[in-house]
């Protein structure tokens, strides 16, 4: 009588496919980063596209703490207002935060 050695498991579809649409997820986040990059490098080298960077204005507003937990708001006496540059693109580019993130912050207060 021969000995019959046991057939080995399939592997596990549910993991097996979560591993795939992960991998796939990954693929799509790079490939939209790429684009997103060679489209602002584009913009860069060829400005008859649209502009690549801008700015966006905003009032330097300090959050100071004190007691009781409350706080106080004040605009900086020395630099009320500035420029923030950015960049406009979706994710971060050529050092800069998107403008779309800086005009959503703009109004949010400087803890101090």
């Amino acid at each position: 009588m021969m000995a019959t050695s046991p057939t080995p498991a399939p592997p596990n579809s549910a993991t097996f496919s979560a591993g795939r649409l992960l991998l796939a997820v990954l693929a799509l986040c790079v490939l939209f980063y790429l684009v997103d990059f060679a489209w602002y490098e584009l913009r860069v080298s060829m400005p008859k596209l649209g502009a690549a960077s801008g700015s966006v204005h905003r009032i330097r507003l300090y959050a100071i703490s004190s007691k009781g937990n409350k706080t106080d708001y004040e605009v900086d006496a020395n630099h009320p207002e500035e420029d923030v540059p950015c960049s406009h693109s979706i994710f971060p580019q050529g050092g800069h935060s998107p403008c779309w993130y800086v005009t959503r912050h703009a109004h949010d207060p400087i803890p101090e």
